[in-house]
């Protein structure tokens, strides 16, 4: 990975500014994620988007929360049965190798996750593989501005590398928007 997260540094993830600024339930809504679709939550971390898909998502969606690290994911099981979910799949991935079925999810997202990756290109066909025909993928990453926190500026990705990748790797580009003022939302359909 390029500039890998260290998940020993969890807590960031879960920090109050990040839910404020990230505003996960809204964002999903946003970004068109609909009750009883299936969504891969690919780079998951703790669950700050997972917990809200499953929740507009209902008990009939499926949500694959999906990381590389068992620390994050053990983090979202024992949340998950806390809370009683019962539609949340942790799911221990490959970095190229995210351990679903070919179109076997409604809706994909990638937070924050992008710019950690070597081999982008890999990456987003392995997202396309696991998305259904017709289904949606969001890519949520830093804006190109320097900030207190997230990656230096020079690992940063602009939005419109990010809608030519996804359009490379096979998705057709839907809508590209702005994430209060730290982030941005490249959406696009299968």
């Amino acid at each position: 990975m390029a500039d890998e997260f260290d998940p020993n540094n969890q807590k960031k993830l879960d920090s109050e500014d990040r839910k404020r600024l990230l505003s996960p339930r809204n964002t999903l809504k946003t970004l068109g994620y609909q009750t009883d679709d299936s969504m891969a939550d690919i780079g998951c971390g703790i669950g700050l988007f997972t917990f809200q898909a499953a929740e507009i998502g209902g008990e009939n969606a499926k949500i694959y929360a999906i990381d590389i690290s068992e620390l994050m994911l053990s983090e979202v099981k024992k949340r998950a049965e806390i809370a009683g979910y019962k539609n949340i799949v942790p799911l221990k991935s490959e970095e190229y190798d995210f351990k679903l079925e070919n179109e076997s999810v409604d809706f994909v997202l990638i937070c924050t996750v992008l710019h950690e990756i070597e081999d982008k290109s890999r990456f987003l066909q392995e997202a396309a593989r696991i998305c259904r025909k017709g289904g949606k993928i969001s890519v949520i990453e830093f804006n190109e501005k320097s900030t207190d926190f997230g990656p230096p500026l020079q690992h940063r990705i602009n939005r419109e590398n990010v809608g030519e990748m996804l359009f490379d790797s096979g998705f057709k580009l839907v809508d590209n928007l702005d994430i209060g003022e730290s982030f941005y939302a490249v959406t696009a359909s299968k």
